[in-house]
């Protein structure tokens, strides 16, 4: 999914065009569009050419393709908490890794809900290794007992 920075946060296509129409930057009628058409057409109408001439702390940067790219942890839109579908690197997917292994021993994810570590094993399961994360899992349940 693309990903538009708008500041300092990552938003999906939809929240980020409602933001702008919200903070009068955009015409309503922009919701109706694709949200690169619309962004393209109200940075034009700004007087600016190329993402350089501003900055995303006044207007929205984008759109980058996959979640906005490779990261340490999954991303999610700023406006409505939806998963990007980011790659992750190393670290993130050890961090994910993490996630679904608290999960599985004390059912209390860190501050994401059981659908999102649902939707992240199932976005990532092809660089997963679940057979070695539940065993893990169960080594630390095991030695809680």
């Amino acid at each position: 999914m693309d990903a538009y920075i708008c500041k300092a946060g990552l938003w999906c296509g939809p929240c980020v065009i409602k933001a702008l129409v919200a903070a009068r930057k955009a015409a309503p009628g922009a919701i109706d569009m694709s949200p690169a058409e619309a962004l393209q057409q109200i940075v034009s109408a700004n007087g600016f050419t190329r993402e350089s001439d501003y900055d995303s702390d006044d207007l929205p940067k984008g759109p980058y393709a996959q979640g906005g790219g490779e990261a340490d942890t999954p991303q999610h839109c700023e406006g409505c908490r939806q998963f990007l579908g980011n790659p992750l690197t190393s670290d993130g997917m050890l961090w994910v890794e993490g996630a679904i292994r608290d999960y599985l021993t004390t059912r209390n994810p860190i501050a994401v809900t059981t659908d999102t570590v649902n939707e992240w094993a199932d976005f990532y399961k092809d660089e997963l290794d679940f057979r070695r994360i539940v065993l893990e899992a169960l080594a630390r349940k095991t030695a809680r007992s």
